[in-house]
């Protein structure tokens, strides 16, 4: 009997062992990956990579609005946050969001994500709205015509839209893209990082001067060439269509 016991428990350490072997999370497989010295662009969650999901994130999300608007309203209507290029700001913070607070819940059951989506894109959602009023005297969406809404800035609806795309993002697209994003040889994914966080910062700085000019013009002359330019290339007509849903706040 005595043998038997520690036969028993002889295969009972095996069999632990082996279990611990083979079971290996994310987090030990992304060491072992280091340990290799594998160096990769945009390894984990860090600047690189988050910057790229922006920028992706503003892409698609431009892209997506597009079609669905095509699709319902039956019209092609510029979807972009930003005067020079197809980027829907919104779209880009709030992939960036989703990584950067979800990333850890990768492997939880979907409700929890859903639930963490839900409040995390309705809280993200109201306060862009709050600020582009602020900011700008204007608002670029309203849904004081919807049910359960706060506001007009967002819907209870809509939210459960940001819980299925927190799902969605998590599970399918953001490993996805993170392997697309990782492929970028090293040197090229720095440099091309460095020249779009210009290239989008200048962007943010004109379409900004733009839409403030849009509020002041009528009242206040362009005191310098920089306010000349954006009242000559960004006149209200100009702007009215790049933004079809802007209402100006009084």
């Amino acid at each position: 009997m005595q043998f038997e016991g520690k036969e028993l428990i002889n295969r009972y350490k095996e069999a632990k062992v082996h279990v611990v072997k083979h079971a290996k999370t994310p987090n030990i497989e992304i060491r072992e990956h280091k340990e290799r010295g594998k160096k990769v662009f945009a390894d984990g969650c860090g600047f690189y990579k988050l910057f790229w999901i922006f920028v992706l994130g503003s892409l698609f999300g431009d892209g997506i609005e597009t079609i669905f608007v095509r699709l319902t309203a039956g019209e092609w209507m510029s979807r972009s946050s930003l005067v020079y290029g197809q980027f829907s700001i919104v779209w880009g913070l709030g992939c960036f969001l989703l990584t950067f607070f979800l990333h850890r819940m990768i492997e939880m059951e979907d409700r929890y994500i859903f639930i963490a989506g839900t409040v995390l894109g309705g809280a993200f959602e109201y306060l862009c709205s709050v600020f582009t009023e602020k900011m700008f005297g204007c608002i670029f969406w309203d849904y004081s015509g919807m049910a359960l809404n706060l506001h007009g800035r967002i819907n209870l609806l809509y939210c459960f839209f940001w819980g299925i795309v927190a799902i969605i993002w998590l599970k399918i697209l953001y490993p996805w893209m993170s392997k697309l994003i990782e492929r970028i040889p090293i040197t090229l994914g720095k440099v091309l990082t460095y020249v779009m966080l210009i290239f989008l910062i200048v962007d943010c700085m004109i379409s900004a001067a733009a839409l403030y000019r849009m509020n002041v013009r009528d009242d206040v002359p362009p005191k310098n060439r920089a306010e000349e330019y954006v009242d000559t290339h960004f006149t209200d007509e100009w702007l009215n269509n790049r933004y079809k849903n802007l209402k100006v706040v009084e």
